[in-house]
């Protein structure tokens, strides 16, 4: 869970958001937010998924066989080039 708290930190950063405003986004208390983000409190699920909705991010559950190719797709083959998808190009059959 640490490695998924720690994706939503950096995406609320990213955001320009300190905890006080995603707080509020999630009617929650700064120091609720500060708490779950150092790790000193094991956060509900819908509360995990609320947080990472707020910040345009989604949850997904991804067979363990298919992590490879999702990771290829989203972070370039190297993981070092371009994304060989992007998630704002619409995907074609």
């Amino acid at each position: 869970m640490s490695d998924l708290i720690e994706e939503i930190k950096a995406a609320r950063r990213s955001q320009g958001l300190n905890q006080a405003a995603l707080g509020a986004k999630l009617g929650l208390p700064q120091s609720h937010v500060s708490r779950i983000e150092r790790g000193d409190t094991d956060p509900r699920l819908s509360t995990v998924t609320e947080m990472a909705r707020v910040l345009e991010r989604e949850l997904m559950l991804v067979p363990r066989q298919l992590i490879p190719a999702v990771k290829a797709l989203i972070q370039g083959a190297d993981g070092d080039q371009e994304p060989t998808w992007k998630p704002d190009e619409p995907i074609e059959p």
